[in-house]
């Protein structure tokens, strides 16, 4: 079983679900993902643990599309790693209902 889905949520927002620890095949997937998705990610954290979290958002976070994170508490500082130019907005909410409604507005 992967460690995450991609699913639609509406017209230029997808919904990335993390459920289980990312194995290196879920890496490259996801990564690969990342690489290829111009649209809006909204981001479900809530099947997983802080410190899995935490570690691979360190890895993803260059990656990121313009992404909405909720369900795990998230540090926004971690969340800006760099003033870089190509780097897009990513920010952590409470619920998904806040998430899905900053999503929208950018």
């Amino acid at each position: 079983m992967k460690a995450f889905t991609i699913t639609p949520v509406e017209k230029g927002i997808m919904r990335c679900q993390h459920t289980d620890p990312f194995t290196p095949d879920d890496v490259q997937s996801l990564s690969k993902f990342l690489e290829d998705y111009k649209g809006k990610l909204l981001i479900d954290l809530s099947g997983t643990t802080p410190d899995e979290c935490l570690r691979n958002i360190k890895n993803f976070r260059p990656m990121m599309p313009t992404a909405a994170i909720f369900g795990a508490a998230i540090d926004q500082k971690v969340l800006d790693l760099s003033e870089s130019y190509y780097e897009k907005e990513v920010r952590s909410f409470d619920n998904e209902g806040e998430a899905l409604a900053w999503l929208r507005n950018q």
